[in-house]
């Protein structure tokens, strides 16, 4: 007589009396083809970044993680991610190398793709349960945030390159930005990336619900519908000031030579870099009619402290006196103790300092050291950085002629909340100081000029972004460039510069777009692993497939 054994009966639950049958059953993806989905994805992911700007690529970057994750082992769906985040993250970082070193550079790329494992592993948890429906789909978007948000804030102040929002610089799907935020845009395309996921395995029938082929159109369908539909997204309502609606501004991009890469000093061509390619923005103005109100030098552009160097204090009122403007000047200022401070100076036509701005998020192991005795041990490199930074505390807003002027340093521009303050301090602009010189040839410089003008978009300000060595931008709230210098060159960005005044609002919701997909993306997790049904079977045991083939038959 032929008995089934428990374990027959274990091996197929979908069969058993009483047992709930899976909405949506999904056929788990292959070792290999997810350890293949995960190298192209990472790469989909960095080709749609500048300079390649294929942002159209992006979502089928993050449908090819959902796929790759989708694995009834959880070590395979973690080595997948992991392959993802690597492919992506070490090439686009790959500018750290010019002053850190090789091994900071892969470390730094290998650590946040640690955080793409912890997107991974979570969103295994909600596809192997749920399946891949709608639900599931806002729940994955909500979770692309919350470790968005993560690694943007964790650890030393995270590091938000490489921020979905990025790659949307030359997208339609900007125009979502000044409506929900750089949070509501990672929501949107990582939404997106998960229509493309379930319509591309219900097109290759991995995935069993309903009709086939209509259910693998929809939610491609989807995808282009939403995309088109961006085209044609208002602009929320963004008056100028009553007085006056805009200022000519010169952005001076003196350029240096490269730098050293042992000493990471700034080259001593730098301050009379500055005041000849002022001087000669200031004869374009003057030739063209017109008339400065305002300059701006990078950061770092004067070397030493001109407030305690008279030469090069009276050198930068001459250039102030010349142009008939204030200047805005980046310096190092030393502190007694042996730190210093990243500064923005207001140098002012009579020579006085109008307004002082301190850098409020320093860059870790870039501009200080944390726990620096530990890391020396792992890099000598680390001793480079010879004073740490200090951190400012209060938001930038100089006032020029009665306007607000926002200020930004470098990689500040990468943060929403650091371009929220100015702008709730009440900047109708905003200028980023910032030294590419740093980074040599690689890609950094077009990556964040890219940053400023999504943040220009999503704060409803024109950003004027100035750069030691390039690039540099002036950006309308629009995203409209109005001028533009690029890597190597000396010269000048010089505008008519809109002024605004108006809160959009996703400058208005400050940081509940992150918080509120965040709790979402724990309460879909709570909930997925609450459910007692699975939309991926579990692997079979071998004792149990030899029992199901009758292999327990007496």
């Amino acid at each position: 007589m032929t008995r089934t054994t428990s374990g027959a009966r274990g091996a197929q639950p979908a069969v058993r009396r009483g047992a709930r049958t899976p909405r949506d059953q999904v056929a788990p993806t292959p070792v290999l083809a997810a350890l293949v989905l995960g190298v192209l994805g990472g790469v989909g992911a960095l080709a749609a970044f500048p300079p390649h700007d294929l942002w159209m690529l992006l979502p089928f970057a993050i449908a090819a993680l959902n796929a790759c994750v989708l694995t009834r082992r959880w070590h395979v769906a973690a080595l997948a991610s992991l392959l993802w985040g690597l492919a992506f993250f070490v090439p686009l970082t790959i500018w750290a190398k010019t002053y850190a070193g090789s091994a900071p550079w892969l470390a730094l790329g290998a650590f946040e793709a640690l955080y793409i494992v912890v997107y991974g592993l979570a969103a295994r948890a909600v596809l192997v349960r749920r399946g891949i429906g709608l639900g599931s789909g806002i729940v994955l978007a909500a979770l692309w945030v919350a470790v968005e948000t993560l690694r943007s804030t964790f650890p030393w102040g995270g590091l938000s390159w490489g921020s979905v929002a990025f790659a949307l610089s030359d997208s339609p799907l900007l125009n979502l930005g000044p409506w929900i935020g750089t949070a509501g845009l990672s929501f949107v395309v990582a939404l997106l990336g998960q229509f493309l996921c379930g319509g591309a395995l219900a097109l290759l029938g991995r995935r069993h619900r309903g009709v086939r082929g209509l259910s693998g159109v929809w939610p491609m369908a989807t995808v282009v519908g939403v995309v088109i539909g961006t085209m044609v997204v208002p602009l929320p309502k963004n008056p100028a000031p009553s007085d006056d609606g805009s200022m000519t501004v010169a952005g001076v991009q003196g350029n240096v030579p490269p730098i050293d890469p042992e000493s990471l000093a700034m080259p001593s061509e730098i301050f009379p870099n500055q005041l000849t390619a002022t001087a000669d923005a200031v004869q374009q103005v003057r030739e063209d009619g017109g008339q400065l109100d305002l300059v701006v030098w990078p950061e770092d552009s004067t070397g030493w402290d001109p407030r305690a160097d008279a030469s090069r204090g009276q050198a930068i009122t001459a250039a102030a006196q010349d142009a008939q403007a204030p200047i805005i000047v980046g310096t190092q200022t030393p502190t007694d103790d042996g730190g210093r401070y990243n500064n923005s100076l207001l140098w002012t036509t009579d020579g006085t300092v109008a307004g002082v701005y301190a850098k409020r998020h320093p860059v870790p192991f870039g501009e200080y050291i944390p726990y620096r005795s530990f890391f020396r041990t792992l890099s000598d490199k680390v001793d480079l950085v010879s004073s740490d930074m200090k951190a400012g505390t209060q938001p930038g807003v100089f006032d020029v002629d009665g306007h607000g002027v926002g200020v930004l340093i470098c990689f500040e521009i990468a943060y929403q909340n650091l371009v929220d303050d100015v702008v709730d301090d009440g900047a109708q602009m905003i200028v980023v100081q910032s030294n590419n010189a740093l980074f040599g040839d690689s890609d950094e410089a077009i990556q964040q000029v890219a940053e400023a003008k999504v943040f220009a978009v999503v704060s409803g300000r024109s950003v004027v972004h100035v750069s030691t060595v390039g690039q540099s931008a002036i950006f309308t709230p629009e995203g409209r460039t109005l001028d533009y210098q690029d890597h190597w060159t000396q010269g000048s960005v010089i505008g008519e510069v809109p002024l605004r005044t108006g809160i959009t609002p996703a400058v208005a919701a400050g940081r509940w777009p992150e918080i509120v997909p965040s709790a979402l993306a724990v309460a879909g997790l709570l909930f997925a692993g609450a459910g007692g049904r699975r939309a991926v079977a579990p692997a079979v045991r071998r004792r149990d497939r030899v029992a199901a083939r009758g292999g327990g038959s007496r």
